[in-house]
């Protein structure tokens, strides 16, 4: 298992998850890959739509009393990227 601190809260629970079938649950459950979750995480793709992210809090909260993983909330994840510069 990784030992840096993960930079974003999704990040954390894609880890917490542990394994492959549970992220892959988690994705399905959002609505969504496991891949696109890891862009996401990383800040790589810098937006989601709001069904999506909605789809992602609430496939959170499910993994989280399953499997103890983290839950996250949408306000999280419009936040948990640093937003470009605006000239």
């Amino acid at each position: 298992m990784l030992k840096t601190k993960p930079q974003t809260p999704l990040l954390a629970i894609l880890r917490k998850l542990e394994n492959n079938e549970r992220r892959d649950e988690f994705a399905a459950l959002a609505g969504t890959s496991t891949l696109y979750l890891y862009q996401l995480a990383g800040c790589h793709n810098k937006s989601c739509r709001s069904t999506l992210a909605k789809g992602i809090a609430d496939a959170s909260l499910i993994m989280a009393r399953k499997y103890g993983s983290l839950p996250i909330t949408m306000e999280q994840l419009a936040t948990m990227c640093p937003l470009p510069d605006r000239e």
